[in-house]
């Protein structure tokens, strides 16, 4: 397909290839009855992946669904450049990128984890991000762990130690930055950060250490790193989920849930008025915390306690292209810088041009960053790459011929209204006990599901998200079933 038909094609449709029903799929019209009798309806609020997993999940056994969004598209935190108007992104038409540029989550990690099993599922072509492609950087100097180690880098050897080793650490009051051995100098902490408080979401001095090794603990899978190599992840979504599109309702954000009565009472923030039998509430953290979404009675106070234990910083994606790749055809990670902890070089095993890199910035830093206007915060980024690869950055980044414009794309998550940040990420003292607090069924009738009620170590990932979903579908269903 030509560049310009492609263009035209933002935001209508999925990519060719994965137009497949839903897995489990809804009952047809000479199937036997629902495996659930269940005259009531279940209302899910939010209609990113926990939220389609578990419609589809109960839609699959019969229970009638109804599925509530704030926004105007599916996926969540799942957005993809290809799937959105050119208005709202003006650059979107002069990218040259030949593969799909993601503006919330990019990879998976997990061969062998619930995503990965879809990607099987559909036979999608994919691609692995090795730890051999990772670059660090110290004092300026982006190499790779065998370059580092073969120059004898004291810091560097026992900043990698450290975060090899953060399962093993006992304890939850220190956030991460205040377990780092005093050993380690401080022109590692970068490299630390970029590897551990951006990953998770915010930065090594607000992420509590204890909660990260629990995770780190818990999680089972393979540990790889996995991308896509031509197809959105939120058209993956929409494709998985296909058998409940019907049910979802967009524009509509919830601004109450009465469940107290019976049946529960939701109101839209418009004031229009739902009934439900159950809900699942999978909106984001940020959202629980400020009162976005209210319930009545309010929700039990160890609910409460253990929600304050978690926090959702702000989180900027910054997508640059650029005339040529200097920071080396085989690098995916650069990790490390003080000002940027995180660059991908997206394009790595799918591009045949492979010059893009997708910039992502968690916690305070991001804070800094959303203040800025577009040109000074590519500046500040330009700045940032420049130092480290020698004035490459402002060389070679891409420019729109008549205005001489820098190319870009950016997604500040901290400023959509009905998700205000990133992903959960645990405060100093938080367990996996708080994150099953926020997770348990109130009365039978309020259930949660989203990354941060994720209980299996993946909270803050699409997989974990995918995996509340399928616990609280099982406990809709043991409800509906004990009633």
């Amino acid at each position: 397909m030509k560049r310009r038909e492609a263009i035209q094609q933002l935001g209508w449709g999925l990519s060719g290839g994965i137009l497949m029903p839903s897995l489990l799929g809804a009952c047809g019209p000479k199937a036997p009855g629902p495996e659930i009798v269940f005259s009531g309806k279940v209302a899910i609020i939010g209609a990113g992946a926990a939220g389609l997993y578990v419609a589809d999940i109960l839609n699959s056994k019969g229970i009638k669904v109804i599925i509530f969004e704030a926004r105007d598209q599916v996926g969540g935190r799942v957005r993809s450049l290809r799937n959105q108007r050119v208005e709202i992104y003006p650059y979107a038409p002069q990218l040259g990128s030949d593969f799909p540029i993601e503006l919330g989550a990019q990879t998976i990690i997990g061969n062998d984890s619930i995503f990965g099993r879809i990607f099987k599922d559909y036979n999608l072509p994919t691609t692995e991000f090795p730890p051999t492609g990772n670059r660090f950087v110290i004092d300026n100097q982006a190499k790779s762990e065998s370059e580092w180690t073969a120059g004898n880098d004291a810091d560097f050897r026992a900043a990698m130690d450290f975060r090899t080793g953060v399962r093993n650490f006992v304890g939850s009051s220190q956030t991460v930055q205040q377990a780092v051995p005093a050993a380690i100098q401080a022109r590692a902490y970068g490299m630390l950060n970029g590897q551990i408080g951006n990953a998770y979401g915010s930065s090594n001095d607000m992420i509590g250490m204890g909660g990260v090794a629990e995770q780190e603990t818990l999680r089972q899978n393979d540990g790889k790193i996995i991308g896509l190599k031509a197809n959105p992840l939120q058209d993956i979504l929409i494709s998985r989920f296909s058998a409940i599109q019907s049910f979802v309702q967009l524009n509509t954000p919830i601004a109450s849930i009465g469940y107290g009565s019976d049946p529960i009472i939701i109101t839209a923030k418009d004031g229009t008025k739902f009934e439900a039998n159950k809900v699942v509430v999978t909106v984001p953290v940020s959202i629980l915390k400020n009162g976005g979404l209210s319930f009545t009675p309010a929700l039990p106070g160890d609910f409460a306690g253990s929600l304050a234990k978690f926090g959702m910083s702000a989180s900027l994606r910054l997508i640059l292209e650029f005339k040529k790749n200097f920071w080396g055809d085989t690098a995916g990670y650069i990790l490390g810088s003080s000002n940027v902890p995180e660059y991908f070089s997206a394009g790595l095993g799918r591009s045949q041009f492979n010059r893009t890199l997708s910039i992502t910035v968690n916690g305070n830093k991001a804070d800094q960053y959303a203040a800025l206007g577009d040109d000074a915060l590519i500046s500040a980024v330009l700045t940032d790459i420049d130092a480290i690869y020698s004035g490459q950055g402002s060389q070679f980044i891409r420019k729109n011929l008549q205005t001489l414009k820098n190319i870009f794309i950016r997604q500040d998550w901290s400023k959509e209204d009905y998700i205000l940040g990133g992903y959960s990420y645990p405060l100093p003292g938080a367990k996996n006990d708080d994150r099953k607090a926020i997770s348990r069924p109130v009365v039978d009738k309020l259930f949660f599901a989203g990354e941060a009620t994720d209980i299996t170590g993946q909270a803050g990932m699409l997989n974990g998200a995918l995996a509340s979903a399928e616990r609280a579908a099982l406990e809709v269903i043991a409800a509906i079933k004990k009633a």
